[in-house]
């Protein structure tokens, strides 16, 4: 029952208490005098006066009617329009089709709610995020190699010192275009074909990648690159960022006890929600990797291996 009914019932239940009253004084009266007393007179003024203001009140009733309001936000406005409504006089009912409010309610809550939308729904601004993973890589060796001679003159010995060092610099950008609030992902991928005939129980040797694909005894291992991320442009200007980023691909390693080569799909993944400013660069992770080979007495090789990541929103 809304606010209209009640106020109503409200508001005939007090006329017909009046009207009661009235009565009752108009009969104690009759029972002493034939002539109308001006108690009387007064009980039927104030009940004459009570039918009047009920009238215009049936008059007045409120009319329902339903709108349909285009918007941006859909879902996200359900709970500010229902607060709108309940605190209204009349009150009415609010749903969602889509992107649209469908209001069941009068027309001056109409107009209110239409108001509020001009303040709190504005279209959402379009955003473009780009992350930028690289691949830095150095190599330094140092290898020793030498020979000794015995003859009649003597012993003769001689060595080479050989060091050699080498960088590589590589970057993988993905870029991707969404409104504010909205997700987005981009992506790549490889399937790769192994190259075996024996059947699948013998890939014993093989590191398996949580995906692995097996048609007729072929091996095949898919591998993925990209980011999905969500941004949302807050009041202040920052951006908050909710990224998911995966670098894959398909590694092989010897072993001198197996005829097969080892593959499997080596991989390296970000999960982050943060907040960055916008229109700059900001590092948000780094994988570093350092080995080093001694290879007996005749030198050693160290290579280093950083993966940064980088995030913009413009």
């Amino acid at each position: 029952m809304d606010k209209f009914s009640k106020n109503l019932i409200a508001s005939f239940s007090r006329a017909v208490a009046v009207v009661r009253v009235a009565r009752s004084i108009k009969a104690a009266n009759s029972v002493t005098t034939l002539k109308p007393s001006k108690s009387t007179l007064y009980a039927s003024q104030i009940a004459f006066a009570l039918s009047l203001t009920v009238v215009p009140i049936v008059a007045q009733a409120a009319t329902f009617q339903t709108y349909v309001i285009d918007t941006y936000g859909g879902d996200a406005l359900l709970p500010a329009v229902r607060q709108q409504l309940n605190n209204s006089r009349d009150g009415g009912t609010v749903t969602t089709y889509q992107d649209k409010l469908v209001l069941h309610t009068t027309a001056a809550n109409y107009q209110a709610v239409q108001q509020l939308l001009t303040q709190i729904d504005r279209q959402p601004q379009a955003l473009t995020v780009a992350v930028r993973v690289g691949n830095n890589s150095s190599v330094q060796g140092n290898i020793q190699q030498g020979q000794v001679i015995i003859s009649n003159r003597g012993i003769q010995g001689s060595g080479i010192i050989h060091q050699s060092n080498s960088q590589q610099q590589t970057n993988n950008l993905y870029q991707v275009q969404t409104l504010s609030g909205s997700a987005a992902s981009i992506s790549t991928g490889t399937l790769y074909a192994l190259n075996q005939t024996s059947d699948a129980n013998s890939y014993t040797n093989y590191n398996r990648p949580s995906v692995q694909i097996v048609i007729q005894q072929q091996v095949l291992l898919p591998t993925t690159q990209g980011i999905a991320v969500t941004p949302r442009l807050l009041p202040t200007g920052q951006v908050e960022v909710t990224l998911s980023q995966v670098e894959e691909k398909l590694a092989r390693s010897y072993s001198t006890s197996q005829k097969n080569s080892n593959h499997a799909v080596q991989g390296q993944r970000l999960d982050t929600t943060i907040i960055i400013p916008r229109g700059q660069w900001v590092t948000i992770g780094q994988i570093s990797q350092n080995s080093h080979n001694q290879r007996s007495s005749y030198g050693a090789i160290d290579s280093t291996k950083n993966t940064p990541i980088w995030i913009m929103v413009q």
